[in-house]
């Protein structure tokens, strides 16, 4: 029996930086199945597809509209296929499903589920089922990376502009306890987190290393360093790894790193570590629902910039209750820290979020829900916008979005 996973194009996202993770995962639970499984990674819309008995779709809210037409193509030239979707969108919006043209939504986490229906005597299932959450996920098999045209991708860690080494995607610990107003992680992997013991973390690195021979890694956790402890287990784990000269890269909060967490991190291969640091303004942080402050941004961003790892930092423009005066303020702590790399974002309100659900209560207006029309970071840095706050108009956000991206290209180009 063959299953094909795709992964629909991307639009303005199509760089092609990382291969489709998620899927890896999925591919893997159906070779321990027993099943012949292929992944593709749709460039276009009318890219050839293998044939096979069951295709297994995933969405993300910017490509949902694209996943329409791709559900009735595969109605059309699969029909005696099973067809099942899965990802954030529909986790996050499942009466989306009655739209399109596929037999079977998975919501949350679907290893568990993707098992039993390629375990079942029959595809008489439910059109909606909701995944489990993996108590443990050191009992996941590893991502099937030999699926893959590693050739394509362009993830890399670099120092300054020099390309230290390939990478691959990985991940240490799934769910995020915080609350953000516009993040909807939590539809899929819940607010509990969970994580990987370091010794299967790094055996899956280990295993990157001799099947592939790449040897950097870029870490997916939605907050690496949440478990002070457990960053130490891990960087004691990558020691292990030092013969091999392994380089990461990883994503964390403002407040969850210190000097000592850094140095260690360091010592054992971290080169870059991304903060969501998101606004200079204290007002901005606390509509965000983000738990930190402007201080602990500057502090944190002090804190890498003095340590030997490259400080990347995640802006917003245009988020609940943005005025030109907090745009200054953003400003003034990036003028303060210059980030080595940096990504500025116009606040989108995606499905799952606080922000897409009551608007009306963080003070914004969503100009379209047309989610094609969503795109956080566009074509050279400028993503779309489709909110307007109480004081300033979508032309005042686009505004201030060129203004602190051509701020940053000026202090810290690319």
């Amino acid at each position: 029996m063959k299953i094909c996973f795709i992964n629909p194009p991307y639009g303005v996202f199509a760089e092609e930086l990382d291969a489709p993770f998620n899927l890896m995962y999925l591919a893997a639970v159906a070779e321990k199945c027993g099943w012949e499984a292929s992944i593709v990674d749709m460039r276009i819309m009318d890219e050839p597809l293998p044939e096979a008995d069951v295709y297994g779709v995933t969405s993300t809210s910017p490509q949902w509209p694209d996943m329409l037409i791709l559900s009735d193509r595969l109605a059309s030239e699969f029909e005696d296929s099973l067809k099942i979707v899965g990802g954030p969108h529909i986790s996050a919006m499942p009466n989306d499903f009655k739209t399109s043209s596929f037999d079977i939504a998975v919501l949350g986490e679907g290893e568990i589920p993707l098992e039993r229906i390629l375990n079942a005597k029959s595809f008489d299932l439910p059109t909606t089922i909701t995944g489990e959450l993996i108590k443990d996920l050191d009992s996941i098999s590893f991502p099937a990376r030999h699926l893959v045209n590693w050739s394509r991708y362009k993830r890399g860690i670099f120092w300054g502009k020099e390309k230290l080494a390939d990478a691959v995607s990985i991940i240490s610990s799934r769910g995020c306890p915080f609350n953000c107003v516009f993040c909807g992680s939590h539809v899929v992997f819940g607010r509990r987190v969970r994580f990987r013991s370091p010794e299967n973390v790094v055996s899956e690195m280990k295993h990157v290393i001799s099947i592939m021979g790449y040897r950097g890694f870029n870490f997916h956790d939605d907050t690496f360093c949440i478990n002070r402890g457990r960053v130490f287990a891990l960087c004691t784990e990558f020691l292990k790894l030092k013969k091999f000269n392994v380089v990461w890269r990883c994503l964390s909060r403002v407040d969850t790193i210190d000097e000592e967490l850094l140095k260690v991190m360091a010592d054992t291969g971290c080169k870059e570590i991304i903060l969501g640091v998101e606004s200079g303004s204290n007002e901005i942080l606390k509509n965000l629902n983000k738990g930190t402050t402007a201080k602990q941004n500057l502090k944190a961003m002090r804190l890498v910039k003095e340590s030997d790892i490259q400080l990347k930092v995640g802006i917003i423009v245009g988020s609940p209750g943005e005025t030109w005066e907090t745009v200054e303020e953003t400003e003034e702590l990036l003028k303060t820290y210059p980030p080595n790399f940096w990504n500025v974002s116009c606040f989108t309100p995606f499905p799952g979020s606080y922000a897409w659900s009551y608007p009306e209560k963080l003070g914004i207006k969503i100009l379209t829900r047309n989610l094609r029309d969503y795109s956080m970071v566009g074509k050279n840095w400028r993503g779309t916008v489709v909110v307007e706050t109480e004081k300033m108009s979508k032309a005042d956000i686009e505004l201030a979005r060129d203004r602190l991206i051509d701020l940053l290209l000026d202090i810290s180009p690319p």
